[in-house]
């Protein structure tokens, strides 16, 4: 499979990894070449660390390779990438192979040798096999004929130079917790560079890894946080996930059996209505349906013949795998159109990647939130066939489906309301979700909103006679607003408004036993629910009304502003490399182009004796391969140009500048561009200003239309001053922070957040080398005269104000300075930040207060 070019989302993302890890490398190299011992293990222990919380799916391993691909050839590295499980080294392995090709892998059971070393290397392997008390992990910590003890090959390749790199995939699992991983970790591995991943992180997680290793990695403020609502605006995850309930009432073995069978049967029904709408659509996609139980063998093998024999699955499109009994080809599985289930246990919760899978049954409970995100996680993907398209393909396949039984019979009522309550929490981490509660012996179906009250025993009349709701009820019901939870059984009844804020979707859904579309034998029970094989159900039903509801919207104020003014830059140029190359002033460095020595000082001293220092010049020959590759790294910084154009056109334009002003080319071109690289070094702006000047000159502003409403799948805290009346998900918790004090401030007119890489967005190109910018907030400020009254404001965490300084001395074109804010802390107050000087240092300019922002 070829390479996956990277969305912008996850560009952007990548771009500032790198910008974090090349500061962290020029601070170990301010250190000098032999540095204290004390300090480099203070800059490493405070500085080396970086979690990557993204959610599941996203693309963390993506960017992960991305990251290591764009780092290395800043420093020379030795990686150590740590899969949580051995099953998915394989897929940790191609992923690298195909987004780092250049990137040499090593195998840590046979390439343990010092010679096999080269820049950016990367052994891929698992905890269990370096921390752990298996013979695998006795064996690459012994030094035998196959190579170096892999504690003793660190040592040699710090010898040789190296540094150590290190990324956890899924680091929350096996990791965090294990003792003897935080002892290798910080012992033998004394990482230099680390990237942790994971969906969900925990502060106290956090805490517990620098106690145990010495590193630090800070607080949710100083992770590099992806937002969900970027993998589902890029189309990488499906916009939610609606799960269903099943828990028995009483302890009844026979009833908790029924209803792992019933969570299993109404699985199949939604499996084979996908597959039913991909078939429909000509889409070659054959969906997969995941199904966890409590524990391997009987049970199993119990679920596996269910499958078989009641919901008519062919026994070759049922596979299975657990820890006990692991699969080897399971990456392959994933993939495999005759393969329509999967069971495990636990080890497919994390890091499995099988974008084909829509439903999932899970016969376990699921008591720990985090596992929960994880399991859930599994199918929020959208598979490659279905990207970009997905606003197209009906709502049904917008979504991921769970179906949860009660796994424990010793569960009372109160204990499962306690599940119950906490389902959508553990949801809301993954997605937005629906969630169904089904609770035996009462033929209870409620659904609630995220962010709504979730009851466990709705109130309703005694049981009598009534007729099933029909599809236009349901339909009727799932267009109405907020309403109570009391209907009559056997009916659907609109809700009707409460000040509780609960939604009651529907309240009962029962159907009469009888027989599924097409004359098939449908098994159905008596409250409506599928036990065995079945085409339809009244709870599918339900499930794909919800699916077409059109969730939440919220309409501009009348108030609100209805354009705003962006800048633009146009598409570039057919002949852009040569006007970049005209764009440069040789003449005025061209002596630069024969100074191929350097001076230095050598400094002599006595160890033994106490005398003063004797210092003399000497002059170095510059290395030429060294001066090649820096000045590749210059001219090829920008992505925009095609770099083999970009260096023909300034040999030529090199050139023409020697020989008009009087000076005698080289015959040869190699001579030329060895001139011609030495002069970049030497004068490392040139390329950059030239660009920047270039695309600053066709900058020009445009009216951008602010939408009229905007929709979500879950309702949105409301906000008094905000254009649409609300705070909108995607805030990150400084940018809420920050969003909370315009609301409530008596200055701000009206705020917006600024969406990035919309046509309604405002941008910035003026600023640096063309890259575009947008500011978090476009705010209208009381009595501020510049820009109509608007301002830009751009919130920056402690973590990233260095990174990103040079935003801080952005201009927009009509509304003047963005307002740079951040904290220097976690805690703490808002300070505003601003560019002196020729090195642009950025320095504290005060407490924010929203009144300075009255003026530029």
């Amino acid at each position: 499979m070829s390479r996956t070019i990277p969305m912008l989302f996850q560009e952007r993302h990548v771009d500032v990894l790198v910008d974090r890890f090349v500061a962290l490398k020029n601070s170990y190299d301010a250190l000098g070449q032999t540095p204290d011992a004390g300090e480099l293990k203070t800059l490493r222990q405070n500085g080396a660390c970086v979690l990557l919380q993204a959610p599941t799916g996203i693309g963390k391993t993506l960017m992960a390779c991305e990251f290591l691909a764009r780092f290395s050839p800043h420093d020379q590295i030795l990686w150590f990438w740590f899969a949580p499980f051995t099953g998915v080294l394989s897929q940790s392995k191609a992923s690298l192979k195909r987004q780092a090709p250049s990137l040499p892998l090593l195998d840590i059971d046979t390439d343990r040798q010092v010679e096999k070393l080269t820049p950016g290397s990367v052994f891929v392997l698992s905890w269990q096999t370096v921390a752990a008390r298996s013979r695998e992990s006795r064996i690459v910590r012994q030094t035998g004929d196959v190579g170096l003890a892999v504690d003793d090959l660190i040592v040699e390749a710090r010898h040789a130079g190296f540094r150590i790199g290190v990324v956890v995939d899924e680091a929350h699992h096996g990791f965090v917790r294990a003792t003897e991983a935080g002892k290798f970790f910080a012992n033998v591995l004394a990482p230099d560079y680390v990237l942790l991943m994971t969906a969900t992180p925990r502060d106290e997680d956090a805490v517990r890894f620098a106690s145990q290793t010495g590193y630090r990695i800070g607080g949710p403020t100083e992770w590099a946080s992806v937002a969900r609502s970027e993998g589902v605006d890029a189309q990488l995850l499906k916009k939610s996930v609606k799960a269903a309930r099943f828990i028995a009432q009483n302890q009844d073995d026979a009833q908790l059996l029924a209803f792992e069978e019933v969570a299993l049967s109404e699985a199949a029904v939604m499996h084979r209505e996908i597959k039913k709408t991909l078939i429909g659509l000509g889409i070659g996609l054959v969906p997969l349906m995941l199904v966890q139980v409590p524990n391997g063998g009987e049970m199993l093998e119990k679920a596996k013949s269910y499958l078989i024999n009641k919901l008519r699955f062919p026994e070759s499109a049922v596979r299975s795998h657990t820890s006990d009994e692991p699969d080897p080809n399971l990456s392959a599985l994933a993939d495999d159109p005759q393969v329509e289930v999967i069971l495990f246990k636990m080890a497919i919760a994390t890091g499995f990647d099988a974008p084909r899978a829509f439903t999932l049954a899970a016969l376990r409970g699921a008591r720990d939130a985090n596992f929960g995100v994880q399991v859930v996680g599994r199918i929020m993907r959208v598979h490659r066939l279905l990207q970009g398209r997905v606003n197209e393909l009906p709502p049904l396949l917008h979504y991921g489906y769970v179906f949860l039984a009660n796994g424990e019979a010793q569960e009372g009522l109160l204990h499962a309301a306690a599940q119950i309550n906490q389902m959508p929490g553990q949801l809301a981490s993954a997605s937005p979700a629906t969630v169904v509660t089904i609770i035996g012996g009462q033929s209870t179906v409620q659904v609630a909103k995220p962010g709504q009250t979730l009851s466990l025993l709705p109130s309703h009349a005694p049981h009598g006679p009534g007729t099933a709701g029909g599809v236009g009820q349901v339909a009727e019901l799932l267009r109405a607003g907020e309403g109570a939870p009391e209907a009559l059984p056997g009916t659907v009844e609109p809700s009707r408004p409460t000040s509780g804020g609960q939604v009651a979707l529907f309240q009962f859904l029962t159907a009469p036993a009888g027989t599924g579309t097409g004359g098939q034998e449908s098994d159905t029970s008596a409250d409506g629910l599928s036990h065995g094989y079945s085409e339809e159900s009244a709870l599918i039903t339900a499930f794909k009304l919800d699916a077409q509801a059109s969730g939440f919207s919220y309409v501009l104020k009348d108030s609100s502003p209805r354009s705003l003014v962006t800048e633009v830059l146009p598409p570039l140029p057919e002949d852009f490399e040569r006007r970049i190359a005209h764009h440069i002033d040789f003449a005025r460095v061209l002596g630069d182009r024969l100074k191929v020595r350097s001076r230095l000082t050598e400094r002599t001293t006595d160890v033994f004796v106490t005398t003063a220092l004797a210092d003399r010049d000497i002059w170095a020959t510059v290395s030429a391969s060294a001066i090649a590759n820096k000045a590749r790294q210059i001219a090829f910084q920008f992505d925009d140009v095609d770099r083999r154009e970009l260096l023909r056109e300034l040999r030529s334009r090199f050139r023409e500048v020697l020989v008009s002003e009087g000076h005698e080319p080289p015959d040869d071109d190699e001579e030329l561009t060895r001139q011609l690289e030495l002069v970049l070094v030497r004068n490392d702006k040139l390329i950059r200003d030239a660009h920047k000047r270039l695309r600053a000159e066709q900058v020009s502003t445009l009216t951008v239309h602010l939408p009229p409403s905007v929709a979500s799948s879950m309702p949105l805290a409301s906000a008094a001053r905000n254009v649409y009346g609300i705070f909108p998900e995607d805030l990150r918790p400084q940018e809420l922070e920050f969003a909370e004090m315009l609301d409530t401030s008596a200055q701000v007119l009206w705020w917006h957040r600024n969406p990035v890489k919309k046509s309604s967005s405002v941008a910035l190109f003026n600023w640096a080398e063309g890259q575009g910018f947008y500011p978090d907030f476009v705010v209208g400020v009381a009595e501020r005269a510049e820009g109509d009254g608007v301002a830009l404001s751009e919130v920056k965490g402690p973590h990233l104000q260095q990174y990103d300084k040079e935003k801080a001395g952005a201009r927009h074109t009509t509304y003047g300075r963005v307002f740079m804010v951040g904290k220097t802390a976690a805690e703490g107050s808002f300070r505003l930040w601003r560019l002196v000087g020729e090195r642009h240092d950025l320095v504290d300019d005060g407490p924010f207060e929203v009144q300075r922002m009255r003026y530029s």
